[in-house]
């Protein structure tokens, strides 16, 4: 099983990092995708910096980084989780605005009829 992990910059990271380490026990292989504010707010809440975070995932792909396998819908994978997905990552998948490897990969996601979770950590929600 593949699943592609986004981190993106809404509150709860502690979500994100308990995820990896539950699919890493369980040897689900994970392509982990983190944006800038993802990075910040999981290094603020969780004194997790991005290199721990790395070490938790299978495979890393830079946000910026649109040539990665995952913006393919030819790499197969099983799913997609996004924890925490901002508002900002949510508003761009929901309006097809691929603007980071994220928002792409959820495209992707989308596309080929594949799972995909976003988990929402904003006020309101």
């Amino acid at each position: 099983m593949k699943i592609v992990v986004g981190i993106s910059g809404g509150s709860g990271s502690i979500y994100a990092v308990s995820l990896l380490k539950a699919l890493k026990e369980l040897n689900i292989e994970t392509h982990l995708v983190v944006s800038t504010m993802g990075e910040y707010v999981t290094e603020h809440e969780c004194g997790i910096s991005l290199e721990e975070l790395k070490s938790l995932a299978t495979h890393y792909h830079d946000n910026k980084n649109f040539a990665a396998p995952i913006a393919s819908g030819s790499f197969k994978v099983d799913k997609m989780i996004v924890l925490p997905c901002s508002m900002k990552t949510l508003s761009s998948v929901a309006h097809g605005f691929s603007d980071s490897l994220i928002s792409r990969a959820c495209d992707v996601t989308i596309k080929e009829g594949r799972k995909l979770i976003l988990v929402p950590r904003e006020t309101p929600l």
